[in-house]
């Protein structure tokens, strides 16, 4: 390689411009020794009753409200579905090809509500309804990831996300509408099944810091689009050593 060639690529990659192959920061490696991480997410004391969100357009297809969807605890077990678990940081793992995930428009709700994958992978946007639904991504409360109008039914539209972080998606069109989706550059995450199990497989050994992340439920009022509007999201972190070829549990409890 030239000089001048080498003085280009060393400015491109400080500008960002060769994403994501130079400037990636997860390496994948095979897994030989690699542990598991299992636990469960439980409620504890008693469980709040939510009350219906009220739908304010197309209420005729939608129906008058739909399910609250910012707390999902199963009455038996207590677990707590839809909570994000991660490791904060890992350099070198497992690979993280996998078929490409959907966020599905599907009777005036988004589903999955709560869903996480790696960035520069492609998302697959749907609208299942026969309505306009127009989805409004932003990362962290800040930077727009896609905004995007799906208005025939069966629609799907792709989308490389490129930004990792929490992104919450809104539909303009029905502002009750929302989803959560965490994007990481590695695939050590994992959401909480409706006993609020979870499991994270082929961790290499070592020291992590394991991230529980769950909306909150805690209602503030609403915005002037009648948007809800929540409290601060409830973040837990612990630390966890993953043994070779082990299991270690862990557990956690949100209240």
């Amino acid at each position: 390689m030239s000089r001048s060639l080498r003085r280009c690529s060393v400015l491109l990659l400080a500008l960002g411009i060769l994403w994501p192959e130079a400037a990636r920061s997860y390496d994948v490696v095979e897994v030989r020794d690699g542990g598991t991480i299992t636990g469960q997410v439980t409620f504890s004391g008693e469980i709040p009753k939510l009350e219906p969100l009220t739908v304010p357009k197309d209420a005729d297809f939608c129906g008058p409200t739909v399910p609250s969807e910012a707390l999902v605890v199963s009455p038996k077990s207590k677990g707590v579905k839809n909570t994000v678990v991660y490791l904060e940081e890992i350099a070198k793992g497992k690979d993280f090809r996998s078929v490409r995930p959907i966020l599905d428009n599907a009777k005036c709700l988004m589903a999955p509500h709560v869903l996480g994958m790696v960035k520069g992978t492609d998302l697959a946007i749907k609208n299942s309804d026969p309505l306009l639904h127009n989805m409004h991504a932003v990362v962290d409360g800040k930077a727009m990831v896609f905004n995007l109008a799906l208005p025939i039914q069966g629609q799907t539209i792709a989308r490389r996300v490129r930004k990792t972080g929490m992104i919450t998606v809104t539909c303009d069109s029905h502002t009750h509408m929302r989803a959560h989706l965490l994007v990481l550059d590695h695939p050590y995450f994992a959401i909480t099944d409706e006993n609020g199990a979870f499991a994270l497989a082929d961790v290499p050994p070592g020291k992590y810091k394991l991230v529980v992340w769950h909306e909150s439920w805690k209602l503030l009022g609403y915005d002037k689009d009648k948007r809800p509007l929540y409290d601060q999201p409830i973040v837990q972190t612990r630390e966890i050593e993953v043994p070779a070829k082990g299991t270690v549990r862990v557990n956690f409890e949100l209240k």
